[in-house]
Formats: C-alpha cells, structure tokens, sequence
C-alpha cells in the first residue's frame, strides 16, 4: 500500500482491464546538466500487455510479474507476429504534458481508448520488493490515479490507476543530464469502465 492511500474508484465503476506497462518515463531539464536544476516530467511512453484474466486469480504474481518485466528490454517491434505482440493490449503515451492517452486499440482487439488528466497521487511504498532490482535505478515513479479528461465524450475507459511502479524516478538534479532524457520504469495499470 502507497504511504497515503489513493482514493478508490468512483462509484459504478468496474474494472475491466489490468495491464503490465514496460516503457520510459520523459524528463526535461531546463537547463542541462546543472545541479541548480531538477528535471520535470513531460510524458511516458509505455507498451501495455494484457495481465486480466491472471489479476482475477493471481494478484501476486502479476505483482511479481509487473518488478520482474524490469529486466527485459523495451519492446521494440512492430511485426504484429511478434511474440513481443501476443498478449500487447495497447499503449500508453501523452498528448501534450498533461494529457496522458491509453490506445488500447491494436490488430488484435480493440479494448477502446481515451484520455485522462491526474486526479491523485501517492508516494510509491518504500517496502522492499519481492525480488532485487537493478542497483542504477533512481526511484520508483508515483501511484496515480487518472480520470477522464473530458467526461461525457463517450470513451470506454473511465479511471485508470498506475500501481506497483518499478522504476521510472527521474535523479534529484539535472547534473549530468542532458535536456531531454528518458528512465526506464515498468507498472501495472487498472482500467475502469
């Protein structure tokens, strides 16, 4: 649990997908490599696989599932044969840098999409994790809950919550960082109707 509880899901919603996203978190520094500056965060680029059916009966080894994906690599192909695509659900990305969108349409299902702006945050929890991470990692990136961005607009995915980050924390300054950069993270991600 996040050390201040994110506020559950609205009333009536019900989950419909969970997702184990493995992708960059983007980082600016206004002014590079000064120890004056810290680097801001404009966006995320993540491939979502689909972890639904093993959430329903097995929370604890997706939560396994979701530290261990740290260790692959960043899916990088766009062969729909690939067996980086068998169980691909979407991706997430950013319209602008408020605007997180989840495409969860691709040549196999078509879940819906739609996009969001935050409405809660929460430390990610410093409990050890359940297997050694990589020693280079800065920190794990927030707990969020998302909203609907426009609601009203007819988008099937109403909330989304990023759980169980791995990762994806940006260093304390932009010492040695150029002005853009990316850091690796991997999280779950709950879908709500």
């Amino acid at each position: 649990m996040p050390p201040t509880p994110l506020p559950p899901p609205d009333s009536g919603m019900r989950l419909s997908h969970v997702a184990i996203g493995r992708g960059v978190q983007i980082y600016n520094c206004s002014e590079p490599s000064s120890p004056q500056s810290t680097p801001t965060n404009v966006g995320a680029r993540a491939s979502l696989f689909n972890a639904t059916c093993l959430a329903t009966s097995n929370i604890d080894f997706v939560t396994w599932m979701t530290y261990a994906a740290i260790y692959y690599p960043i899916p990088s192909s766009s062969d729909p044969n690939s067996m980086i695509n068998q169980d691909l659900s979407g991706h997430h990305y950013f319209l602008d840098p408020t605007t997180p969108f989840f495409n969860m349409d691709t040549t196999e299902h078509q879940y819906g999409n739609g996009a969001f702006k935050k409405n809660a945050t929460s430390s990610a929890p410093t409990t050890p994790p359940p297997i050694p991470l990589p020693r280079n990692q800065t920190g794990n990136v927030a707990w969020l809950k998302l909203t609907e961005k426009s609601p009203g607009n007819d988008q099937i995915f109403q909330e989304v919550y990023r759980l169980h980050t791995v990762g994806g924390a940006a260093p304390a300054t932009c010492e040695g960082q150029p002005q853009s950069f990316e850091v690796e993270y991997a999280a779950q991600y709950w879908l709500f109707t």
